[in-house]
């Protein structure tokens, strides 16, 4: 993570792209800067040395309401429960939910996000995933999916971040990490054929721009989203950093 001090020197001292403006007065916590925060950094696919799919996402933002671009990290547990250590707002693969809305607003979704399995052999279907040892980080979504849908057998390892997680299947002491989609699929595909995409679950999950309850920069950023959206730029970040969707992965159900 050592990359991370030199992002933030690159985005505080890279010039405001030009661009038309989103709907919407957008009030930046600290004059001519857009503050993002986010927990994991690195993570594949989603924030690279420097790139990934949610930096991008940050600087088409920055750029569109002409602001130098600030990251801060700040823990996802802190990030959920309403606290963004002072950023205008979070990119760190967010899924809006009940309880979250009750603490954070959330923009438009910006990329779907099913929960899936990364392993080295198949999970065929749920009989296969609750005999599976499993790691995912904690206070996520994820982690609400594992506890409340797939009820292991063995319960999973609750790790600080995806890093870590990834960290005990590679030395063996778990079978599979749930990650978001988007992520599984970077990590296998980088992995030169040892990892797979073992099984998704069947969701509609997707991730959303978080913001402080109340944030008076909702309609902005969503204005922004749904622009970059119409535009072309989301999807263009999606080929460049996260590549082809899922194609053969087992789907296994759940009550909605």
């Amino acid at each position: 993570m050592r990359w991370v001090g030199a992002l933030l020197v690159v985005v505080l001292l890279a010039g405001c792209a030009g661009g038309a403006p989103a709907a919407g007065d957008f009030r930046p916590v600290v004059g001519g800067e857009l503050t993002v925060a986010t927990a994991t950094v690195p993570l594949p696919g989603f924030w690279e040395e420097p790139g990934g799919f949610e930096y991008g996402l940050a600087r088409a933002l920055a750029d569109r309401f002409h602001l130098r671009l600030r990251v801060v990290r700040v823990p996802f547990e802190r990030i959920v429960s309403g606290d963004l250590g002072g950023a205008d707002l979070a990119l760190s693969q967010v899924t809006a939910t009940a309880d979250r809305e009750r603490v954070l607003d959330f923009s438009q979704p910006y990329l779907a996000a099913a929960p899936a399995g990364l392993a080295r052999a198949a999970i065929p279907d749920l009989a296969a995933a609750r005999d599976t040892r499993w790691a995912v980080k904690r206070g996520t979504t994820l982690a609400a999916v594992l506890a409340g849908f797939v009820r292991p057998s063995t319960p999973p390892a609750l790790t600080v971040d995806e890093p870590a997680a990834l960290t005990l299947l590679d030395a063996g002491s778990v079978d599979a990490v749930l990650l978001d989609l988007p992520v599984a699929l970077v990590v296998a595909d980088r992995s030169g054929g040892s990892l797979r995409v073992a099984v998704q679950v069947d969701s509609d999950d997707s991730l959303a721009v978080a913001l402080p309850n109340g944030s008076a920069n909702r309609e902005a950023v969503d204005s922004a989203v749904r622009a970059l959206t119409d535009d072309g730029t989301i999807d263009r970040l999606t080929k460049r950093w996260l590549g082809a969707g899922a194609r053969d992965v087992p789907v296994i159900g759940r009550d909605r």
